[in-house]
């Protein structure tokens, strides 16, 4: 089942189902959203590596993807998105409200798709 929801302006596509439990997922909502946006800065340093992401009306949000290994095999290394690139960011936002971060599954920059956790990805 999909749903749409819109957050200060942006939409954001939700795939439902159940909350997957997992150690270091507990600050996040179970359902899956995509953000889109513009990329303002990429660090790739511990413990994870993150995006700043600037929405057309959200303004910026954290992107955090995996621990600096995961995210390298995933091929999401230095130099593979830059500030200015658009970036769809596909996971799971924080159980805080107000807070604009985001712990991602899958980061699309272009056309290259780079699945940080494959197995987390619900609906393709």
């Amino acid at each position: 089942m999909h749903r749409r929801a819109f957050l200060g302006g942006t939409a954001l596509a939700v795939a439902g189902g159940p909350a997957v439990a997992h150690h270091g997922w507990s600050w996040a909502e179970g359902d899956q959203v995509e953000l889109a946006g513009t990329i303002r800065r990429v660090t790739i340093a511990p413990p994870h590596p993150t995006l700043q992401v600037e929405t057309a009306r959200d303004g910026v949000w954290t992107v955090e993807l995996g621990n600096p290994a995961l995210t390298r095999r995933a091929g999401f290394v230095e130099g593979v998105a830059n500030p200015g690139d658009r970036v769809v960011a596909l996971g799971h936002r924080s159980l805080e409200n107000g807070e604009r971060r985001l712990k991602a599954v899958r980061i699309t920059v272009g056309d290259r798709r780079f699945d940080i956790y494959p197995d987390r990805i619900r609906g393709g």
